[in-house]
């Protein structure tokens, strides 16, 4: 499992995204440089946008939220990550709809549009 401990950047949302990090095999997240999603993929090291997924694997997607110069979630690396069939982790639906998760809006979109659903808060498989 993922663990998000050496992130240099640590926001008041941190706690939540180290639980979801902690179920996780794998990390997708693509962010500007002084994001919590680009430390995150640091963090990861060699787990994070590998582009190779299993079925088994459980992938924690982060995305950037609205700031100035963000940058949208990889959808090219979410999109390899689908072919596989593995199950993914984001955001529940609360914190999705807090205005600034942008990202993560965008990120439910695509797995829906992918044929995922979310089968609990925050966990995603195919249909």
């Amino acid at each position: 499992m993922l663990d998000l401990s050496s992130s240099p950047r640590k926001s008041r949302y941190f706690a939540k995204d180290q639980a979801k990090a902690m179920r996780a095999t794998k990390f997708i997240g693509r962010g500007s440089r002084s994001s919590s999603t680009n430390a995150y993929a640091i963090a990861c090291g060699d787990l994070a946008n590998c582009g190779a997924y299993e079925p088994e694997d459980i992938v924690f997607i982060s995305a950037e939220g609205a700031r100035s110069n963000r940058r949208d979630p990889d959808f090219c690396e979410i999109a390899r990550a689908c072919q596989s069939r593995c199950s993914f982790i984001t955001d529940d639906p609360s914190n999705r709809a807090r205005t600034y998760n942008v990202g993560e809006r965008q990120v439910a979109a695509f797995l829906i549009s992918r044929g995922y659903r979310e089968t609990a808060l925050g966990f995603w498989q195919t249909t």
